[in-house]
């Protein structure tokens, strides 16, 4: 049964050049198109706790209980997505993603009818497991159907997909919700994303080689570096991952990338509830910009980098780190209901956290890896960043229970711990990035 997730063997050339670019094009539109859209509605399966914490701690779950589910779902992820990234240098992605989403779905069909602490705990936890087939998977295919100098543009075109479904998430679950109940927000969704499960088989695909079609590189006319990369196996070039201390580095700044990315996405929204006095639709929609302007970043991340920064990827995501920093700092301080000001830092932050996506969450270590083993270095940067994910929730609804206030009956919320928590993670973030300015020098001398 596990041959079924190889990748298929390579079918002889197709020799008509017409037929080679047509079909290039097609399956690229056809792969690009499919994972932006299904990775989207991951994000969506994930992140529906994420929006539904105060009506569930209205029904009698506590800031810890909700923070232990969301460790949960984090922990499962991490060790998935290393797993997943170093089995995807094998795989035929077309098999794994559409199965993760699927997965997914169905656990929060299941949890649509749950009220129970404990069942919401094991199948987050094995929601995370179907999460982790995503991104990392996505990333191998990505560098399967775009050369090496290609890479850098269309990650950024596919990091899209965070903010889709981060933003489908913020306004459509708080929709739900106020219409039909938090169980409703997991239900509707789910049923939703079976069906595009089925349609992300039909339209993602295996390696080009299987179809009859050059490597990537040689379509593109990148001879050298197609040659540079049959020269190592996939075991070797996994191995050269995990011996680049580089990648260790991005690894522990992915850690704080994921304290700060998930906090925000996970508790921003009773943050600006309790801290800010927003309502829930209100909350909702000015986090909706974080998403939202993340795209914009996301998109244009690879322009900016080549452009901008003459392909400095790491002084791009030191200038980014900063943007970040200063967006949350906002966030955290501005006065409470002062609605402009609020979504004009979450914008900012949600800009910078897009372009830093794009490059600690991965792209930075994929540069400095063979292709061969490009699963394999998301696997590594994953495994730690949401390891950091994982503790955020943790820590977050500890730190939330113990700033808890309750007069005459009432709950109040103090946040003041909790966001030097946030903004601290951001800091050692852009500072563990610095070193990576001399990493491809080290690289280019070694070879």
């Amino acid at each position: 049964m596990l041959k079924w997730f190889l990748t298929g063997v390579n079918k002889p050339r197709i020799q008509d050049s017409n037929v080679v670019k047509k079909m290039y094009h097609t399956y690229r539109l056809q792969l690009v198109t499919t994972m932006i859209l299904g990775y989207g509605m991951y994000y969506v399966m994930r992140m529906t706790l994420g929006v539904a914490k105060k009506p569930m701690l209205d029904a009698g779950f506590s800031a810890t209980q909700l923070g232990e589910m969301g460790f949960a779902m984090m922990i499962a992820i991490a060790v998935g997505k290393c797993a997943n990234g170093f089995i995807a240098d094998y795989c035929n992605i077309k098999k794994i993603v559409p199965l993760g989403l699927l997965g997914a779905a169905v656990v929060n069909v299941i949890l649509g009818f749950s009220d129970a602490w404990y069942i919401f705990v094991a199948l987050w936890f094995v929601n995370g497991v179907f999460q982790s087939m995503g991104s990392a998977p996505c990333i191998t295919s990505l560098s399967q159907w775009f050369s090496k100098s290609q890479l850098a543009t269309y990650y950024g075109v596919f990091s899209i997909a965070h903010y889709v479904g981060e933003a489908a998430t913020y306004l459509g679950t708080a929709m739900i919700i106020l219409a039909f109940g938090w169980h409703a927000a997991f239900f509707m969704p789910g049923v939703a994303c079976i069906v595009l499960a089925f349609i992300m088989y039909r339209f993602m695909k295996d390696r080009p080689e299987t179809y009859g079609l050059p490597s990537a590189n040689e379509f593109e006319g990148e001879a050298s570096q197609e040659k540079a990369e049959q020269k190592v196996s996939t075991k070797e070039a996994q191995l050269m991952v995990i011996k680049n201390p580089y990648v260790w580095l991005l690894a522990a700044a992915a850690i704080c990338l994921g304290i700060s990315r998930y906090s925000i996405s996970s508790w921003g929204v009773i943050f600006l509830q309790e801290a800010k006095g927003f309502d829930l639709i209100t909350a909702g929609s000015i986090m909706a910009l974080s998403p939202i302007l993340g795209g914009v970043g996301s998109f244009l991340s690879g322009f900016i980098s080549d452009k901008i920064f003459k392909s400095r990827h790491s002084v791009t995501t030191i200038v980014f780190g900063v943007m970040m920093l200063i967006g949350l700092v906002g966030i955290c301080y501005v006065p409470a209901n002062s609605y402009y000001l609020t979504a004009l830092f979450v914008s900012i932050f949600g800009f910078g956290l897009g372009v830093i996506l794009c490059f600690v969450g991965g792209l930075l270590a994929v540069d400095l890896c063979p292709r061969k083993a490009t699963g394999a270095a998301m696997g590594v940067i994953g495994l730690l960043a949401y390891g950091g994910s994982a503790a955020q929730d943790l820590v977050n609804g500890f730190l939330m229970d113990s700033a808890k206030v309750v007069v005459n009956g009432v709950t109040t919320y103090h946040f003041g711990t909790i966001t030097t928590f946030w903004i601290a993670s951001v800091a050692i973030m852009t500072i563990l990035i610095v070193p990576t300015l001399w990493a491809k020098r080290v690289k280019h001398d070694e070879d």
